[in-house]
């Protein structure tokens, strides 16, 4: 029986482990375009001007794709959690992706800044 367990175990991580890889990619272009309304509280350039609001610019798209989803599941709570639903609530899973990729592809010190 226990022979059993573990293979019923080990093919269940390998189909985890596959499809955790077939995630779709964000696409960055189309989270520009999705952005306009978190730029209020996380800055146009993904710097939050206001100390009570994260910046996004250059944060782990993984990261960023997972809090999303826990806003939109009502997984996360305290802070701003009902304004981060509210925010996410209508978007698709792609959709996230898009804004995860769109805020993870700008350097941490904002879309606007230029090497000198």
């Amino acid at each position: 029986m226990r022979s059993i367990l573990a293979v019923l175990a080990a093919v269940a991580l390998t189909l985890v482990f596959f499809f955790v890889g077939q995630a779709p990619a964000g696409d960055p272009e189309a989270g520009e375009a999705l952005a306009g309304g978190c730029a209020s509280c996380h800055g146009s350039d993904g710097i939050a001007t206001v100390d009570r609001y994260p910046s996004l610019a250059g944060q782990n798209e993984g990261y960023l794709y997972e809090a999303m989803k826990a806003y939109q599941d009502g997984d996360r709570r305290g802070g701003q959690a009902t304004v981060m639903h509210g925010q996410v609530s209508g978007l698709s899973e792609q959709e996230l992706r898009d804004l995860a990729a769109y805020y993870a592809a700008m350097p941490r010190t904002g879309a606007e800044s230029s090497p000198d």
